[in-house]
């Protein structure tokens, strides 16, 4: 099993509740009243994430991941399909089990893998992308080989396509695709995402391959009858106990339903066209279904009663549920860090799975899977910067309105200095000493000078520039915080908060 991450030091802001999270919090009270953080308040934060994790390297162990796509949760065990390792892996918690031989790494990657039918310990994979597992059968869309295997007890066969890209009907190895991406199975069928055609195939008990859906060949974004509709590369594939099949239709920028003979899009559509790339322009709207916005979503899975999906190009995990959309994780940038559920960051994620408690998210980029618990906080989702800069037209830069003193805890305790946090309508203004103390860094104050060094790295701070001295309190403004140091910074008007996370 990989590795499992250390937390960082985070910081916390507050004169309201006390949200626990590794991003520093600044909470304005409403009314001037402050609520002293006790009880639940202070877990409001679900549990970390848990992190097995892959480095990009010549040198990798071989328990890590190169590029993990599709994954599934089943009966305790986690199955990844190892992209670039050219493998499968499931993870059962004590172990790692490997099928398939990893290629080459470096620059090398792009000619490993072959086409090796045979015992699971001499099997050859090239790319794959997805697995189904159905009734202890490994289901496996063979992306790099254009076929599908089959993993049963200790051998792997191939059960669909020729091993060369192409489009064509028949049976087992008569049939063609084009750089399937994802496969899903019931008693009856195997379904598979035909990237590069365009379209929906299935595979019977027999072996032999049909169109399901879409035109063959044919890109576009079209509803209607299975065999008139159009998708654009659909890539992940979803299929519900009642046989309703859901498409991430990826270059479509949406979320599609194959249901009684009739395709539809459950929300997101393409955006202009982009003459330079042949492709459509994503976005990253939540809100209405009507008007909500995804970028090259991935993957998507049903989950109670609305579907998550993998929106893979704005790195974040979004849900569907009511007719809104909202995102659970990520935030609309690429990034590597993992210590706080609500803050955690992704790039690329390509693969989601659950096991009803937990979500697996394949952080594709950053080459490791993690697992969140599902909570009640989690499903809620959090706010999305964009759409609430389009109904509030607040912006982090706009004055704050509220007055009053603020308290500062680092974890669940409060940081007592002689001169505590505070705000006017301009400005927060923060003392130095035990804000950066409390991120892990050191302060050295000197003769109109002080430093603050944090991992390594030392800024230097001018009086009556960058600081200024209150009771003998070093002091400065979180608006010199932005300047000086690497910070994110996020307004969320809902809850009064102003969230500021380190850039690394």
């Amino acid at each position: 099993m990989g590795k499992v991450f250390g937390q960082k030091k985070f910081i916390i802001i507050t004169v309201a509740v006390l949200v626990t999270a590794s991003i520093i919090f600044i909470i304005f009270p409403k009314d001037n009243e402050f609520i002293e953080p006790t009880g639940a308040a202070v877990a409001v934060m679900t549990s970390p994430p848990v992190v097995y994790d892959g480095l990009w390297s010549p040198t990798r162990h071989t328990d890590e991941f190169c590029y993990p796509l599709g994954i599934e949760h089943v009966n305790g065990e986690l199955y990844v399909a190892d992209y670039f390792c050219d493998r499968i892996q499931i993870i059962d918690g004590n172990e790692n089990i490997r099928i398939g031989s990893p290629g080459q790494y470096g620059l090398s990657y792009i000619d490993s893998g072959a086409l090796v039918d045979g015992l699971r310990e001499n099997a050859h994979f090239m790319k794959p992308s997805d697995i189904s597992v159905r009734n202890n059968v490994i289901f496996v869309a063979d992306t790099g080989n254009h076929c599908i295997r089959r993993i049963d007890g200790t051998y792997v066969l191939t059960i669909a396509g020729s091993g060369n890209p192409g489009y064509a009907e028949g049976r087992e190895r008569e049939a063609s695709f084009n750089s399937p991406r994802s496969v899903a199975a019931d008693d009856e069928y195997i379904y598979v995402a035909d990237t590069l055609n365009h379209c929906i195939r299935r595979v019977d008990k027999s072996g032999n391959t049909s169109l399901f859906a879409g035109t063959p060949n044919v890109s576009g974004f079209e509803d209607g009858d299975n065999l008139t509709a159009q998708f654009f590369e659909p890539f992940g594939l979803f299929l519900s106990e009642n046989g309703d099949l859901y498409v991430a239709d990826s270059a479509n920028h949406a979320i599609r339903k194959i249901s009684n003979g009739q395709v539809t899009t459950v929300a997101g559509f393409p955006g202009h066209a982009i003459t330079e790339t042949g492709y459509f322009e994503g976005g990253y709207i939540d809100g209405s279904i009507t008007a909500a916005q995804f970028n090259f979503p991935k993957a998507v899975i049903l989950f109670q009663d609305g579907l998550i999906v993998a929106d893979s190009m704005n790195h974040a995990v979004r849900m569907i549920k009511d007719n809104t959309v909202i995102t659970l994780l990520g935030a609309g940038q690429p990034g590597k860090y993992y210590g706080s559920v609500e803050n955690i960051q992704l790039s690329r994620p390509e693969g989601i799975a659950t096991d009803g408690s937990m979500l697996y998210v394949s952080d594709t980029l950053n080459n490791r899977v993690i697992s969140v618990p599902i909570t009640e906080n989690l499903l809620n989702g959090r706010p999305n910067r964009d759409s609430m800069l389009q109904t509030t037209g607040i912006t982090t830069d706009s004055r704050f309105a509220y007055r009053g003193r603020l308290r500062v805890y680092a974890g669940d305790e409060q940081i007592i200095g002689r001169t505590p946090a505070w705000n006017t309508p301009d400005h927060i203004f923060i003392p130095i000493r035990p804000f950066f103390e409390a991120l892990g860094g050191v302060v050295h104050i000197g003769e109109n000078v002080l430093s603050v060094i944090i991992d390594g790295q030392e800024t230097v701070l001018t009086l009556n520039n960058d600081y200024f001295v209150r009771s003998g309190t070093a002091v400065t403004t979180l608006d010199e915080i932005k300047r000086l140091f690497p910070y994110y910074v996020e307004w969320y008007p809902e809850f009064n908060v102003i969230a500021v996370a380190a850039n690394s």
